[in-house]
């Protein structure tokens, strides 16, 4: 069984929330795995659709509504069209969620860092963005702070194959202030029970983090072969268990970004009329007002 719908973005708008939401309705199937990442992967591309299948939804017992959740699917191009060579483009839905493009940029520039991939400040890490996500693919998913937030720009390839009727458009707010409802508008949209209510929503998923400590990121993700490292392997060499115990750590080495790290208001001021336009046009498709997300606070 393959999905007759996607999640396909966007990234940082609450789409961790909602993969948990949905899948607690006992008519929607979604992987174990959000993000396959197949059809934005060469690799995991060119093992076919029948290792998407096998890898993923051997799980499916019947599900009406059997999808995936993956942001990635927005912004990467060639999903589009790959999803298109493998699917009845017409049997599917889509649904994106938008948060204002300012806050998205800051909260992945945040994550980025976080996991010591990002070194720069985010002042100078979106000044030197367009050389970087142009280099390689890596590049181009780990920094595309700014070049995300153009939702309009990214839906047009998806309007010109879709009918109205296929896509849902939502807001990260509406999931924030209303779930309820914003849900019930989700299982009308994969035809299924909307009036099921059994939810667990009020848990912050990927709340918005910093480091500690810098000196303990550093030696344990940013630099390579550190003796702390070394004596990390030599005391657990079972690298599975490893991963999972550096994962612990990294994540007892964090505190809220809201209480220390902020978006300096001349920088958010400037995105904001950076995306003015384009926000508008998002606004115009989606039949929503966003005028507040051009608001200084």
């Amino acid at each position: 069984m393959l999905p007759n719908f996607f999640v396909a973005g966007c990234q940082k708008c609450a789409t961790t929330s909602l993969h948990n939401y949905l899948v607690q309705h006992p008519d929607i199937y979604l992987p174990a795995q959000k993000e396959t990442k197949h059809f934005v992967m060469d690799d995991r591309y060119k093992k076919g659709i029948s290792f998407y299948e096998s890898s993923h939804f051997v799980g499916v017992k019947g599900e009406t509504a059997v999808g995936e959740v993956d942001p990635d699917y927005i912004y990467f191009k060639e999903a589009l069209d790959r999803i298109k060579l493998n699917f009845r483009i017409e049997k599917l839905k889509f649904i994106f969620i938008f948060r204002n493009p300012v806050d998205r940029a800051f909260s992945h520039y945040l994550m980025t860092y976080r996991r010591g991939i990002e070194t720069k400040s985010f002042i100078n890490a979106i000044a030197c963005e367009r050389e970087r996500i142009e280099s390689d693919f890596k590049s181009k998913m780990h920094f595309s702070y700014i070049d995300r937030g153009f939702y309009y720009s990214q839906l047009s390839s998806f309007i010109e194959v879709l009918k109205p009727e296929q896509i849902l458009y939502l807001l990260t707010e509406d999931l924030k202030h209303d779930a309820n409802s914003t849900l019930k508008k989700c299982f009308e949209f994969l035809g299924v029970d909307s009036n099921f209510t059994d939810l667990k929503i009020n848990i912050n998923y990927h709340r918005a983090t910093i480091p500690r400590s810098e000196l303990l990121l550093n030696e344990i993700v940013r630099k390579k072969d550190t003796l702390p490292q070394k004596i990390f392997r030599l005391l657990i060499p079972n690298q599975k268990f490893r991963h999972k115990l550096r994962g612990k750590i990294l994540g007892l080495n964090q505190t809220s970004a809201l209480k220390n790290c902020r978006l300096g208001m001349n920088e958010r001021i400037r995105l904001i009329e950076f995306y003015r336009r384009e926000n508008q046009k998002l606004a115009d498709l989606i039949n929503r007002d966003l005028s507040h997300w051009n608001k200084i606070n």
